[in-house]
């Protein structure tokens, strides 16, 4: 059912592409002391991993430090075990893998770079160093999103989308999800490329056109990965957002909205694409599931 109008493997990964995390149990600079230390740095990941859920670590360790081990877990379960620091890091250590040290080339130390994977929900990430007879542990947080699978289908782009964002006419095998912690947020997966997902919100409102009874979602402004000439970055989002009026945002010739009845699960969204400079004009993307 076209619109009936249109209005005009982990690469290698220098120390500095990571993100150094401070909330370590035990001091992790290398000290006098002779006991071995590891600091936890992290990055996103690449395909074919997953944005949402996995992450890239680098496990940076002292001369001292002769293995690292690494745990990831449910930040319940870890403190359900109730353990002292010490009773976790030898847990860790029987439970958890062991990562690949290499030569820092940089530095006089060593490091290993792993990618944990699957965290759904709050875990905590554990590294504990060994060496020397001692055992030395640093941790960070993370939080996963649990994006539940409404639909697959065809995405179509609008030609404005088309021209403006170089993307294809159609794109198959596109995702529709909502987000388990909050029903109303839901993205079309990766639609603009790995990790850059279209976002739309949910809302209570709802109508009918000429085809079938529908409720309509919000698009807020958000980026995508495309520039546009010298102009900069594309950003996108609905129609009443760029006209400051909600009356465009509700208007089934206007707004982004799902059909409830006879087509179910077709989406139909309403967007305009812009730059800092300026408008780069709008049209109806379309969401088919299979």
């Amino acid at each position: 059912m076209k619109r009936y109008f249109e209005s005009s493997m982990i690469a290698l990964f220098t120390l500095l592409a990571f993100t150094a995390c401070k909330e370590d149990e035990q001091g992790v600079a290398p000290g006098g002391d002779g006991a071995p230390h590891v600091a936890i740095y992290q990055s996103t990941v690449q395909e074919p991993y997953d944005a949402d859920n996995d992450l890239a670590l680098r496990l940076a360790v002292n001369q001292q430090t002769e293995n690292v081990y690494y745990l990831a877990e449910k930040t319940a379960d870890k403190e359900a075990r109730a353990m002292s620091d010490a009773e976790y890091a030898e847990y860790v250590v029987a439970n958890g893998t062991e990562g690949k040290l290499v030569a820092d080339q940089q530095n006089s130390g060593k490091y290993a770079d792993v990618i944990a994977t699957g965290m759904k929900g709050d875990y905590t990430i554990t590294a504990v160093a060994v060496g020397a007879g001692r055992k030395t542990s640093s941790k960070i947080m993370f939080s996963g999103p649990n994006w539940m699978d409404v639909a697959t289908g065809t995405y179509n782009f609008c030609e404005k989308a088309q021209q403006r964002l170089g993307v294809e006419e159609k794109k198959t095998g596109v995702l529709f999800q909502k987000l388990e912690s909050d029903p109303t947020l839901y993205r079309f997966k990766n639609l603009y490329g790995f990790g850059a997902s279209l976002l739309l919100r949910l809302t209570d409102k709802t109508g009918e056109d000429q085809n079938d009874k529908l409720q309509f979602f919000r698009v807020e402004a958000q980026t995508t990965p495309f520039t546009f000439s010298s102009y900069g970055t594309v950003s996108v989002r609905d129609l009443g957002y760029w006209q400051d009026d909600d009356s465009y945002a509700f208007d089934p010739d206007y707004g982004c909205f799902m059909y409830t009845g006879n087509y179910k699960g077709v989406v139909v969204l309403g967007l305009q694409f812009f730059v800092t400079a300026g408008s780069l004009g709008y049209g109806w993307d379309e969401f088919y599931p299979e």
